[in-house]
């Protein structure tokens, strides 16, 4: 998998993730703000029943027959036309019997029961009574400091039934007379469900479209960068190209003089702050002039090319093999001292005497080598190198020298 691959999984992923957070807490976000509303409106609700009912209605609310028909079909009306006005469900109150019988001491009622005189009336049993409304009557928190105070709500948990979706309040409230009653709202949240629905639908519409809208100046932004890392790879390349032919020998492809001077100049700094020792040697192919004159010149520079590769080839990575000039080259051994540097650089000596490839011209090789010492100058070791090399050819040549 490629590196631009990775990077378009990541950034994808990256950006799921961030619409996925982003909307999670939208959702509870905007979860808990219409939950607090409706709380809210629950609340004004309950505040409201004690004023729509007589106010010594809870006074008298103690037994079944203690509150008139036409009384409890007056508060059934009032309370109706309040449950409307508000936008709830159902509005009551309930009241606790002697015989600790939950009842409901009025109610709001439904159109269709209202037309079919199904109303809830005074003193009707309480259905499924709730662990909250019994905290409701049993909270230490009422008492009789204030007639007819409202006291800390509670709040009923969301929840469903085969009618829909309700968050429910309790108002423990006590009478002019001290008789506890509790106020009861009920209000259908199923919209809610639905607006949730519609926000998160919304915020990831918005965030596509958001996406579809700078998706242009992405992709011209990509676009400009591609052709800006096009043309920066073209100037590399056109840089790394004029480098590597201002280090190079043209016809044999390795190091020219310029480079190899300043290897040379590093490997003398070097040895003169660390100690590190470096062996210097120059070749010179024997008789070259010889090949030019009887084969050519052209088979001369592929004689030049051979020897070349054959330098390269056996020296190691951290070596420097160019060419010093004519059929001159030079190898600079690094971290070696003479003798060893002498064993590597007889065995080139053979390699270029014994390859087969320059075996129809009968070349060989004459040596000059030389090894850093303290107080010996770089241009003194370059001149020793040079006079060794003089005695290899002076002596016979297919040899290597020591310089003194």
């Amino acid at each position: 998998m490629s590196r631009e691959t990775i990077k378009i999984i990541t950034s994808s992923g990256f950006t799921l993730l961030v619409l996925s957070c982003y909307s999670f807490w939208n959702y509870h976000f905007e979860k808990n703000r219409l939950i607090d509303q409706i709380d809210k409106q629950l609340y004004s609700a309950a505040v409201a029943v004690p004023f729509v009912l007589e106010s010594d209605f809870h006074d008298r609310a103690v037994s079944e027959n203690s509150i008139s028909l036409k009384e409890d079909n007056q508060n059934i009306k009032n309370l109706t036309k309040l449950n409307d006005q508000l936008g709830t469900k159902f509005l009551y109150t309930v009241i606790l019997d002697q015989n600790g019988i939950y009842r409901l001491s009025s109610s709001s009622a439904l159109a269709s029961e209202r037309k079919n005189h199904e109303e809830v009336h005074y003193f009707t049993v309480y259905p499924d009574v709730s662990d909250i409304l019994e905290k409701s009557f049993k909270s230490p928190s009422i008492s009789f400091i204030k007639p007819n105070k409202i006291y800390t709500p509670i709040f009923v948990p969301v929840f469903k039934d085969k009618w829909g979706t309700y968050r429910s309040i309790f108002l423990p409230i006590r009478s002019l007379e001290g008789n506890l009653y509790v106020v009861g709202v009920d209000m259908d949240i199923t919209y809610v469900n639905r607006i949730l629905k519609q926000n998160t639908v919304q915020t990831i519409l918005s965030f596509l479209l958001f996406l579809i809208a700078i998706l242009p100046i992405v992709v011209s932004y990509i676009s400009m960068l591609k052709r800006n890392h096009a043309e920066y790879q073209k100037v590399y390349k056109l840089y790394i190209d004029q480098s590597k032919r201002s280090i190079t020998d043209p016809l044999t492809l390795i190091y020219n003089r310029y480079k190899l001077n300043y290897e040379l100049d590093r490997q003398q700094k070097r040895f003169e702050e660390t100690g590190a020792t470096f062996v210097l040697l120059l070749i010179d192919l024997d008789f070259f002039k010889t090949i030019n004159d009887q084969y050519g010149h052209d088979v001369g520079d592929q004689v030049l090319q051979i020897v070349a590769k054959i330098l390269k080839a056996s020296c190691r990575t951290t070596d420097t093999v160019g060419r010093w000039g004519g059929e001159e080259f030079m190898v600079i051994y690094s971290d070696i001292d003479l003798n060893n540097g002498f064993i590597l650089a007889e065995k080139l000596r053979l390699f270029i005497k014994k390859s087969e490839a320059l075996k129809k011209y009968k070349l060989t090789a004459s040596i000059g080598i030389g090894a850093s010492k303290p107080g010996l100058s770089l241009d003194q070791l370059i001149k020793n190198v040079d006079s060794a090399l003089y005695q290899a050819k002076n002596s016979g040549r297919d040899q290597t020298i020591k310089a003194s």
